[in-house]
């Protein structure tokens, strides 16, 4: 491509004039408390989700965008452009977030988007509200220095991205669907495919002495919390079998065991402490429960012993995408029962029949059922089409530095839709103000820079032209 310094020198001096505006604009959103929360009525996630799509559809409003509101489910902003055969080019968001867990391990509140140096830390900032205002104040730009696009350009507003991605099925039956999309929910350059996903839930008769066992919030995050409470046992007996992190309390039902892990996005596990599997092992290595529950948690502690499928009988990889992963992060004992929620990410030329097939057979020889599974099959755009050349080249420009085009494990609106790429605004080795365990999406003092959101909104603007001039 060819750079333009005078058009760059403009979009960098409007960025600049507009930076507090944005920066305020996505306070407000932080502000709104949107964990998607699945419920009957007008509102199918929740007030906090109708709210944050009710600001910033106004929001739009307020600008002269044309705006939808698809029952809730999610909204959209529209730019039209002015040529004869438009085609639509695709910006998707998300405006709900991932609960914050502990409020304890934040150091700023979780609603306030507080500024430290050039982090902004606050619940969203990062997964997704922040790259959702860049992804807005780029057709700011176009609107306000009058520049023309041929194609209308559709910016998405969804509210349950982290529970399902019911927001996307419902727009895909109900809104236009792009000719080709770009997602600000990924890191830089261009996320190309992404893993299948394959949610279950595993079940064992789990009668006993063990009372209670419960741990996670969200299928998606290895959990940094889990609890038992198991009678007849004292917390003298127990101890000699808790590693660093596991609390004991004695109280009048039986003794309660916590155990502290740490989070991470179950679809990149590497460098987390699943709370979970610290509970179970530490209960399993104690010999101390009684009847089934024994045997059930002892599967439950080698379950999740490993994060590639080892430990669930299915250890799938491949070139394109590398390992499978597998994090068992939701647990309850129901009705004599232990249940366990698996997050599991597959390769990109595995098939989910397989997966299912290799897993059901594992399970059952550890007295385990397959129960409530689900499959999102993997998402690919060849590396050879025209844009994703266009794309990584503005990346680097933007950010001067080159970086390859990639496959995750993570899962974006861009599986549910044609022709869809994952394009920033994340950058691989970004540090950030806090230590291990903190800082990062879905973890607590979540944060983004200042300057990534500047590279989001920049890159968004030029790869809105790139995209322009190509279909």
């Amino acid at each position: 491509m060819k750079w333009d310094a005078c058009f760059e020198e403009k979009i960098d001096q409007w960025m600049d004039a507009h930076q507090d505006q944005m920066l305020e604009d996505l306070r407000q959103l932080v502000a709104i408390p949107s964990v998607s929360q699945a419920q009957e009525g007008q509102h199918p996630f929740g007030e906090g989700c109708a709210n944050v799509l009710d600001h910033a559809l106004e929001l739009s409003e307020k600008h002269g965008f044309l705006t939808e509101n698809y029952d809730y489910y999610c909204g959209s902003c529209r730019m039209q452009g002015q040529g004869e055969k438009r085609k639509l080019i695709g910006l998707f968001s998300h405006l709900d977030v991932v609960p914050v867990g502990d409020t304890s391990k934040w150091t700023y509140g979780p609603w306030n988007c507080t500024q430290q140096g050039d982090f902004l830390v606050g619940r969203g900032v990062g997964d997704n509200k922040g790259p959702a205002m860049a992804a807005f104040y780029a057709l700011r730009f176009f609107q306000e220095e009058k520049i023309p696009l041929q194609n209308d350009v559709l910016l998405y507003f969804g509210c349950s991205e982290e529970t399902g991605m019911a927001d996307i099925q419902y727009f895909c039956e109900h809104g236009p669907i792009p000719d080709f999309s770009l997602v600000p929910d990924n890191d830089f350059p261009v996320c190309f495919g992404e893993k299948g996903i394959f949610r279950f839930t595993a079940a064992a008769p789990a009668q006993g002495n063990l009372l209670s066992f419960t741990a996670g919030q969200v299928v998606n995050v290895v959990p940094d919390l889990a609890q038992a409470v198991i009678s007849g046992i004292s917390a003298a007996q127990m101890r000699p079998f808790c590693e660093e992190g596991i609390d004991l309390e004695e109280t009048a039902e039986g003794l309660k065991v916590t155990a502290h892990g740490l989070s991470r996005h179950a679809a990149f596990p590497e460098g987390s402490c699943n709370a979970v599997h610290l509970l179970a092992d530490a209960l399993a290595r104690s010999g101390l429960l009684t009847g089934s529950c024994r045997g059930a948690v002892e599967g439950l502690a080698h379950f999740t012993s490993n994060y590639y499928g080892e430990t669930t009988g299915i250890p799938f990889q491949d070139e394109a995408s590398g390992r499978l992963t597998c994090v068992g992060s939701v647990v309850r004992l129901e009705d004599g029962c232990l249940r366990v929620r698996f997050d599991t990410r597959y390769p990109v030329t595995v098939q989910g029949e397989q997966v299912k097939t290799s897993l059901r057979a594992y399970l059952e020889s550890k007295g385990y059922q397959l129960e409530d599974f689900g499959d999102d099959p993997p998402a690919y755009v060849p590396k050879d089409h025209p844009a994703i050349p266009l794309l990584c080249e503005i990346s680097d420009h933007v950010l001067g530095r080159h970086l390859e085009p990639y496959t995750t494990g993570g899962g974006t609106y861009a599986r549910h839709l044609p022709n869809a790429v994952g394009f920033g605004p994340g950058i691989k080795d970004m540090p950030v103000p806090f230590p291990d365990g903190k800082g990062h999406g879905h973890q607590p003092d979540e944060c983004i820079s200042i300057q990534v959101l500047r590279y989001c909104l920049k890159a968004c603007i030029l790869a809105l032209i790139a995209l322009d001039n190509i279909l």
